[in-house]
């Protein structure tokens, strides 16, 4: 007895009747993807999951706030500072031991390519009805 919300359907351009299947578990269309994203896992059994609401590029750092600076060291410490907050925000999740991580928002190619080395699953621009499946 599975509730009706609980059941997505995802219509896929090209296919026919007869490859319709019923997954146990919970599937989405694939979602704008860069490289590294061929060599993330695909399935998986029962994996810790992480949902955001954040991007994860670099540029969503930058968007946040408003400096100013009076030398290329002081740029460089910026531009540091902000690698270094996205790659502890990537560490973070890869310890907490999640095998996928979705998000409503982008994930950009550094946290993809950082996610494939790692084995873990990501897909950013989820749809939010697919993000509340999940989270059941």
């Amino acid at each position: 007895n599975l509730p009706l919300n609980m059941i997505g359907v995802k219509k896929v351009h090209g296919g026919s009747l007869e490859d319709t299947r019923l997954i146990a578990g919970v599937a989405f269309k694939k979602t704008f993807s860069y490289a590294g994203f061929e060599m993330q896992p695909k399935q998986y059994e029962k994996p810790s999951i992480v949902l955001l609401n954040i991007e994860l590029e670099l540029k969503s750092e930058r968007d946040n706030a408003e400096i100013r600076i009076d030398s290329v060291e002081e740029y460089q410490e910026v531009v540091d500072a902000e690698w270094t907050i996205l790659y502890e925000k990537l560490q973070k999740i890869v310890d907490s031991g999640a095998k996928v991580v979705l998000s409503k928002l982008p994930i950009g190619d550094v946290a993809t390519q950082f996610f494939a080395d790692r084995d873990v699953f990501c897909a950013g621009r989820v749809q939010d009805a697919d993000l509340k499946r999940t989270m059941k």
